[in-house]
C-alpha cells in the first residue's frame, strides 16, 4: 500500500542580540501543493525528499512551509501563523498518514518559545497520543541547531548536516526519508541527547578544521560499526541565541541498548574536550593582518579579509562598516565588498548608470555594526537582485534554493572600491553573487567576505590567503562581548 507523508517545515536561525524582530513578511510562505511546486528541482532540503518520495512512490500531503534568513527574534503573528496552519493540516489528515517529515532548522526562537522546535514537536506528539496515533516523526535539523532534550522525546529520529559550509543539505533530506523508510520496517528505535557545557562561535566549527572535524570522523566510525546505530548527530550549536539549550551537542537515534548509545556519546565528548582549544580561533586586527599581507609573496589571487562580526548567514544585518571604513583609509586598492544598505540601492536606482553618486553606505541598521561611510563612486550597474548560485549544493541553498533574490541592487566603483549593494541580505555563500554582477572576484585584490565558515566552498579556491578580523558586530567570535542571560555556567570562552 502506497504511504502517505505529510511533509512540512520551519527554517530559521534566531539571532537573539538583534533587536529587530523577524516577522511574517520575513518568511518565505508555502502551503498545501505549493510546497512540492516551488521547491522540486531547486536544491533544498525538501527537494532532496520530494524526490526520494517520488521514487518510494510515497504520496506526500503537504502542510505548510515556512523559510527566512537568518535574523532576530520571531513574532507572535509569524510563530501563531505557522503553528494556526500546521495544525489545522494535520487535524484533516492524521487518519490516513504513515508518518510525519519535517525540516526543520533546530535553532529557532520565537517571541513565546525559546526552544521552537522542542515544543513544536512536543504538541505534535500530545496530539498524536490524543489519537491513539503511532507513527514515526523524522526530521532535518542543520548542523547549527542547539538540539533541546525536547526535541529529542518528542521525535522518532531526527538527521542532521555532516558538513559546514552545509553542501550536504540536500543529500541530508534524503538520508532522513531513507531512514523513515527503514523505520516502516523497524519501528522500534530510540534517541538520547547528550549536551556539552560549551558554546562555540561559528568561526570554530567548519567541519574541514578541529574540533568537528574529529568528533564526526569518530562518530563515522561508531556508526559504521554498530549495526544498530541509525545515526549519531554531532550539533555545532548557534552560539547567538540566548537560551537554555544554545550550545554543543550530540546525540543518537538507535536500534540496541540505550545506554550503549549514551556510552558513545560520552566518548564523542572526550574527543570534543581533547581539542576544545581549536574550537575559539585568535582573530587579527586589521591592523595585524595588513602587515602580514605586506609581507606576502607577489599573487594574482585575491587576498580574503573575513568579517565574522558581521556573518549574514549569522543572523547580522550586513552593513557593518568597521572594517572596509578602516580600509579605505589605507592606501589599498582593489577591494571588493557587499554591504546590505535598502536605502542607498533607493537612491542610486532614482540615478542612472555612468553616474557619479555621493551617498552614505551602511550602519543603519543598529548601533552595533560602525557609522555610515560617505563614499562618492559611478554607478556601474542597476539590477533586481536575481541570480542563480554557481554552485547547486552552495550552503545558501540549504536556506533559499538555488535561485537567490537579493533586492534591488546597485553596484558602485571608485579608485579604491568595487561595491555591490543589496536590498535583502544575502550570505556571502557562492561566487554567482558577484559574477551576475559583472564583478570578477578573482580580479580583485582585498575581498570583505561578511560570514564565518559558510563562505569557504565558494572563495577558498580562488584566493591566495585568507585574514579573520576582529570588528564591530553582533556576530562577534569574542562570546563574552554579548550580555548572555539565561545558558547557566556553560563556557562560551577559554580563559
Amino acid at each position: 500500500m502506497t504511504k502517505k507523508i505529510f511533509l512540512s517545515g520551519i527554517y530559521h536561525e534566531t539571532h537573539t542580540f538583534l533587536s529587530q524582530p523577524t516577522t511574517l513578511k520575513d518568511f518565505i510562505i508555502n502551503i498545501g501543493d505549493d510546497i512540492i511546486k516551488q521547491n522540486t528541482n531547486n536544491g533544498s532540503p525538501t527537494d532532496g525528499f520530494i524526490e526520494f518520495a517520488s521514487k518510494k512512490s510515497w504520496d506526500i500531503i503537504s502542510g505548510i512551509q515556512m523559510a527566512a534568513r537568518p535574523s532576530g527574534i520571531v513574532d507572535e503573528e509569524a510563530e501563531h501563523f505557522f503553528d494556526t496552519n500546521f495544525f489545522e493540516k494535520l487535524e484533516q489528515h492524521y487518519e490516513n498518514i504513515d508518518a510525519i517529515f519535517l525540516i526543520l532548522h533546530g535553532a529557532m526562537v520565537s517571541k513565546n518559545h525559546d526552544d521552537f522546535e522542542g515544543d513544536f514537536l512536543e504538541k505534535i506528539n500530545h496530539l498524536l497520543k490524543q489519537k491513539n496515533i503511532t507513527i514515526p516523526v523524522v526530521a532535518v535539523l542543520d548542523l547549527h541547531a542547539n538540539v533541546s532534550d525536547k526535541m529529542i522525546d518528542n521525535s522518532t529520529c531526527v538527521y542532521a548536516y555532516r558538513k559546514n559550509p552545509h553542501s550536504d543539505s540536500r543529500d541530508t533530506a534524503i538520508k532522513a526519508a531513507s531512514i523513515l523508510s527503514d523505520l516502516f520496517e523497524n519501528p522500534n528505535v530510540n534517541q538520547i541527547n547528550y549536551q556539552t557545557k560549551y558554546i562555540l562561535p561559528p568561526t570554530g566549527v567548519g567541519t574541514a578544521n578541529d574540533p568537528m572535524k574529529s568528533v564526526l570522523l569518530e562518530a563515522n566510525k561508531i556508526e559504521q560499526s554498530d549495526n544498530d546505530i541509525i545515526c549519531i548527530n554531532v550539533m555545532a550549536g548557534y552560539s547567538y541565541a540566548d537560551i537554555a539549550d544554545c550550545g554543543f551537542s550530540l546525540n543518537c537515534c538507535t536500534k540496541g541498548d540505550i545506554n550503549v548509545a549514551k556510552n558513545y556519546l560520552v566518548s564523542l565528548a572526550n574527543v570534543l574536550e581533547a581539542k576544545i582549544d581549536f574550537a575559539y580561533p585568535k582573530e587579527n586586527t586589521l591592523e595585524e593582518a595588513l602587515e602580514k599581507i605586506k609581507s606576502l609573496p607577489a599573487s594574482s589571487k585575491p587576498i580574503l579579509l573575513i568579517e565574522p562580526a558581521d556573518n549574514i548567514g549569522g543572523g547580522t544585518p550586513g552593513d557593518a562598516t568597521d572594517l572596509l571604513s578602516r580600509l579605505l583609509q589605507s592606501e589599498h586598492e582593489g577591494i571588493v565588498a557587499i554591504i546590505n544598505d535598502p536605502n542607498a540601492v533607493k537612491e542610486c536606482h532614482k540615478s542612472h548608470v555612468g553616474k557619479e553618486i555621493e551617498l552614505k553606505i551602511g550602519a543603519k541598521f543598529d548601533n552595533f555594526h560602525g557609522v555610515p561611510i560617505k563614499l562618492k563612486a559611478t554607478i556601474q550597474k542597476l539590477s533586481d537582485g536575481k541570480f542563480t548560485l554557481k554552485n547547486k549544493k552552495s550552503h545558501l541553498a540549504s536556506m533559499m534554493g538555488i535561485n537567490i533574490d537579493m533586492g534591488l541592487s546597485a553596484v558602485l566603483k571608485n579608485e579604491q572600491l568595487i561595491l555591490l549593494l543589496t536590498s535583502v541580505k544575502t550570505p556571502p555563500m557562492d561566487l554567482g553573487q558577484l559574477i551576475s554582477h559583472d564583478i570578477k572576484p578573482e580580479d580583485a585584490r582585498l575581498i570583505i567576505i561578511k560570514a564565518a565558515v559558510s563562505h569557504k566552498d565558494a572563495y577558498d579556491p580562488i584566493a591566495s590567503h585568507s585574514f579573520y578580523i576582529d570588528s564591530q558586530g553582533l556576530c562577534t567570535s569574542n562570546l563574552k562581548r554579548l550580555p548572555f542571560k539565561k545558558i547557566g555556567d556553560k563556557i562560551i570562552a577559554l580563559d
